[in-house]
């Protein structure tokens, strides 16, 4: 791998890789351990991110069988050889030894790129990340970035329409042409799988229009999930709740997996597939069993309510 540079108009650290014939990775590096948990005290805004977080999402993404997260990967990389030596000017100015003799960096971005939160080899110069591929730029295709109805404020005074509104779906969504597709139901696979992951920074949903309007969902940008292993933020599944449509294939996937047993699928892949030891604890293999589960009962309230034809959508999307 060859470093070109770095994504600083992000909110933290991320590392541009060049990878062989003409693609490039994404790293995002080791910053804090795998039983790390989000203060509680803390908004989804200010959460750190977390490289096994972007790992485990794209096998439990895989496993779900949405594959929709582009690749990522562990990978264990050398600071100096690299990253440093093959740095900008810019970027290779924020290189430092730390008191513990351990070579670190901090870049440049909005939320923790300082002296206090630099990022460290463990030990010496090795540095575990993440890897993704990178899908094409828009020079190359036409990305349509579209604003998440269902959008946190982002404030810490201040809440989002949705969560002020029961009946924000059927106002604001139902009645707006441009969800007239397979944007809704994609929306609501969106809606279970950052439930299952914990995911509360959905800002923003993409998909490539080159291949016209009714185009998937891409699941990207999962850093700050696996957050909490003792907490199920029930408000990440309000697009379902509020909507009460599901697709019907999504549930049938759900529902195998859930049989297979859910969190052993997404532990044997990790072992299998996943050069990094350990990426998800016992615990939060633990919740998303647990999950999977309340995404069932929150489904079987709005059956109650509308019936299964009403509720389960047959698209004839896989």
């Amino acid at each position: 791998m060859f470093f070109q540079d770095e994504m600083s108009h992000g909110t933290q650290i991320k590392i541009l890789l060049d990878l062989p014939n003409g693609f490039q990775g994404l790293l995002k590096p080791y910053r804090v351990p795998r039983n790390y948990q989000t203060p509680s005290d803390h908004f989804y805004f200010s959460d750190i991110e977390r490289h096994y977080a972007e790992i485990a999402a794209f096998h439990v993404d895989k496993i779900l069988g949405f594959n929709r997260v582009p690749p990522v990967i562990g990978r264990v990389l050398n600071i100096t050889s690299d990253i440093r030596e093959k740095a900008t000017h810019k970027l290779a100015r924020t290189f430092f030894i730390s008191p513990a003799n351990n070579t670190c960096f901090y870049g440049h971005c909005s939320y923790y790129c300082d002296i206090e939160h630099a990022v460290c080899g463990k030990p010496g110069d090795q540095l575990e990340g993440s890897v993704q591929v990178l899908l094409p730029e828009s020079s190359e295709i036409v990305w349509e970035e579209i604003t998440h109805p269902y959008r946190r404020s982002y404030r810490t005074s201040r809440k989002a329409k949705w969560e002020l509104n029961e009946n924000y779906c059927y106002e604001y969504i139902m009645i707006d042409e441009y969800y007239h597709n397979r944007l809704l139901l994609d929306m609501m696979d969106l809606s279970a799988f950052d439930f299952i992951i914990g995911n509360l920074d959905r800002h923003h949903m993409m998909r490539i229009s080159s291949f016209g309007n009714n185009t998937a969902l891409l699941h990207l940008d999962h850093g700050r999930s696996f957050g909490r292993y003792d907490d199920d933020d029930l408000s990440i599944l309000t697009p379902i709740r509020h909507c009460c449509f599901f697709r019907y294939k999504t549930f049938a996937r759900l529902y195998r997996v859930y049989k297979q047993g859910f969190s052993k699928l997404v532990s044997n892949s990790l072992k299998t597939h996943e050069g990094l030891q350990m990426i998800l604890i016992d615990e939060h293999l633990i919740a998303i069993d647990r999950r999977l589960e309340i995404i069932f009962a929150h489904l079987e309230t709005c059956i109650k309510t509308y019936t299964v034809k009403g509720v389960m959508i047959d698209d004839g999307v896989d």
